[in-house]
């Protein structure tokens, strides 16, 4: 796009090209994932497809779009718009400030030994591998900005994608896995501090001619750090201030957006200073991180980091010379980077952690788990790719074209071959540590719940009355369970282990958790005769028949879908109801319709034991919502001769029909529920089903909507 079209043409252009981008970016991150490959990547890869350099360059005859829709600019550095990469920029600045609001000080803290032991050996391995090989490969010397930016690339970590296997094999609290958190934490400030002293050096130091004025570049390392742990000891020190100021501005969704313009404007300040904005970014998320209003910002800014964080990559991802990949030399180089950078973080930090009481096993977790570069590496290239640099009076990209292959080769290497190694090693089933050693600072308590219906119950309701006493929560792993509450300086973790709960807490939390679970079962225990009440059938079987489904619940039903013809039967063999219900699952089973006959038949049987679902006049609805199914269906069953109800009290129960719903999946559930309430209010119907009807009658009955 021309710079100097009007206004309103550029605008335009730039809004076209964001839709694109979000539909690209969408929809190869949802292929990528059922491929088990990060999302991240996928995006990148669209960004390649869609940029400049191949699809976006093309004139497709599309109006308007001459020269392709996202074609090269005609002047400037960067292969992309100026308007469309300020809008990356942001971004990079979300990812970096919500980055910051979810670092675990706590954890920071309490493994800060051996995290800064293996952090500090894979950042100075890593810068060493990755500057050496530069100063080799482009014959350059150390204080060449290329040199350093490949050194500080090299020195990255992307915990997130370590954390999803360690979540799914259940490690992320284990010794490796705390470890590796703590360390990829201490990666990051290291690199922040790294990078924040190169920008300073850009343009002081003439290394291109040798001329090196080191009293200079002392002095920009000194000002450069000293402006990073300034700001964040006044960032921790006030954050309790700052976050009262910002809670006058509620609700939520006004302090949250106020708290991100704080985090542009601490960004763009750092930039001034001569440092990236992605550090002030990052400052202002781990200042705010120890207030109780972190998980409120974190919720309330998702939808923005929704928005902005995948238009990033994508935009990292236009940002690669498709061409420069067929060079050999390109290849070679990203190859052998590659090889490097993941021998640094096996060795730097590996051989750390046999040190820290981790054995051989152990440290090569750690070294394979701190492996991934990812989003991390693709921030400091894009910086290198927009800083200038001058080289025989000319001036270009520290990262040019051919150093932004290389670099993007190294990052999607190092993260496709991390999970499955990582996963591998897990897999192993030993101990990763010399000695069993506790942390005597916290304290664990423990609680056993009956049944996992009386555990979801408790947990909500404990959620509402910590919530009221001012704590707010956020599920750190929703598949783990694991769960952190925060009201100001007060901290504490509740980890769900099946029907069990974890606490993990301070000593001083013990008795707030405990009066906490006690206030919650008292609740329990004096409304549990109100829903005993509310459950029973007796009583409501009247106005669940007399009642008729609206229209416009019957309107989201599909019928034909959730009712198979197959899954009917005229001939239940069962004497009592629980063997009808395991007859009608074992229907539903031979017909493909579930994907775990055995949890369906518990999950049943346990709501039915919470109480009979049999609503009188030979009827019964069995229902629940299930891990073993995954979408909505049933089962309908005429038994000619009449079941006995379990408890051996009633009438028989003629008429079956069964549904399962998806448990955490938004499904027409209830509605489905009523509208089978709704044919079998009817007495027409009701005679129909106690006649000699065959299945496809019955089908045609309760598919037909009223």
């Amino acid at each position: 796009m021309n710079q100097d079209a009007p206004v309103i043409q550029q605008i335009t252009f730039l809004v076209i090209q964001t839709g694109i981008i979000l539909l690209a970016a969408r929809f190869c991150g949802k292929l990528a994932q059922k491929f088990h490959i990060p999302p991240v990547l996928g995006e990148l890869l669209a960004g390649i497809i869609i940029g400049p350099y191949l699809l976006g360059g093309l004139n497709l005859g599309i109006p308007g779009f001459p020269d392709g829709i996202f074609p090269l600019p005609q002047s400037g550095s960067l292969p992309v718009s100026t308007p469309l990469y300020g809008l990356a920029t942001l971004g990079s600045i979300i990812l970096l400030f919500m980055s910051g609001l979810e670092t675990d000080l706590r954890l920071l803290f309490r493994y800060s030994v051996a995290g800064t032991v293996v952090g500090l050996g894979g950042v100075i391995f890593s810068f060493a591998f990755g500057a050496g090989l530069c100063m080799v490969m482009l014959d350059v010397g150390f204080m060449d900005p290329r040199t350093l930016f490949l050194g500080i690339l090299s020195t990255a970590t992307s915990v997130g994608i370590t954390a999803r296997i360690l979540s799914e094999k259940k490690c992320i609290d284990s010794p490796e896995g705390t470890t590796i958190m703590a360390a990829a934490v201490i990666d990051d400030v290291l690199g922040i501090i790294c990078l924040a002293i190169v920008m300073g050096l850009l343009g002081v130091a003439d290394s291109v001619h040798g001329a090196v004025n080191w009293g200079h570049i002392g002095r920009i390392a000194l000002k450069s750090v000293s402006i990073w742990l300034g700001a964040t000891a006044a960032g921790l020190l006030f954050a309790h201030q700052i976050a009262k100021f910002l809670k006058c501005f509620r609700p939520s969704a006004q302090y949250s957006v106020m708290a991100f313009g704080l985090a542009l404007i601490l960004a763009g300040l750092f930039e001034q200073a001569g440092l990236a904005m992605i550090v002030g970014a990052y400052v202002m998320g781990l200042s705010l991180s120890k207030t109780d209003i972190s998980f409120a910002l974190q919720r309330t800014l998702y939808g923005v980091y929704d928005f902005l964080v995948p238009v990033f990559f994508v935009v990292m991802g236009m940002l690669v010379d498709i061409r420069v990949l067929g060079d050999w030399g390109v290849v070679k180089f990203g190859l052998i980077y590659t090889i490097l950078a993941i021998l640094a973080k096996i060795i730097g930090c590996g051989l750390p952690a046999c040190f820290m009481n981790f054995n051989l096993l152990g440290a090569c977790r750690i070294g394979v788990g701190m492996i991934p570069r990812g989003e991390v590496a693709l921030i400091i290239a894009g910086i290198g790719a927009t800083s200038m640099m001058t080289i025989d009076n000319v001036q270009t990209p520290v990262i040019d074209a051919k150093l932004f292959g290389v670099t993007i080769i190294m990052t999607l290497l190092t993260t496709v071959i991390a999970p499955p190694l990582l996963s591998f090693l897990l897999s192993i089933k030993k101990k990763g540590v010399k000695k069993e050693v506790g942390d005597l600072s916290l304290v664990h308590t423990h609680f056993h719940m009956p049944s996992e219906f009386v555990r979801d119950f408790i947990f909500r309701a404990l959620v509402d009355n910590l919530r009221l006493d001012g704590f707010r929560h956020s599920e750190l792993d929703r598949e783990a369970g694991i769960i952190n509450f925060r009201k100001e300086s007060t901290t504490f973790t509740l980890n769900i282990n099946e029907n069990d709960f974890y606490f993990e807490s301070n000593l001083n939390e013990v008795m707030l958790i405990k009066t906490a679970m006690y206030e919650t079962f008292v609740e329990l225990h004096k409304n549990l005769s109100e829903l005993k009440q509310m459950a029973s059938p007796v009583g409501m079987e009247e106005a669940i028949l007399n009642g008729s489904a609206r229209k416009t619940s019957q309107e989201l039903l599909n019928l034909a879908r959730i009712i198979s013809q197959n899954c009917i039967t005229t001939s239940l063999k069962a004497t009592n109801t629980e063997d009808a219900i395991r007859e009608l699952i074992g229907l539903l089973e031979h017909n493909g319709r579930l994907l775990n006959a055995e949890t369906c038949l518990r999950d049943v049987l346990a709501r039915e034991a919470v109480v009979s679902t049999c609503i009188g006049d030979g009827i019964a609805l069995p229902h629940t919502r299930t891990s073993g199914v995954q979408e909505l269906v049933a089962a309908i069953g005429i038994s000619p001769e009449g079941c006995l109800q379990s408890d051996g009290s009633g009438e028989k129960i003629k008429i079956f029909v069964l549904s399962l719903c998806p448990k955490f999946a938004e499904e027409p559930y209830l509605q489905f529920v009523a509208h089978v309430a709704a044919v079998l209010s009817d007495e027409n119907n009701l005679k129909i089903l106690s006649g000699n009807a065959d299945s496809a009658q019955i089908h045609k009955l309760f598919i037909t909507r009223k």
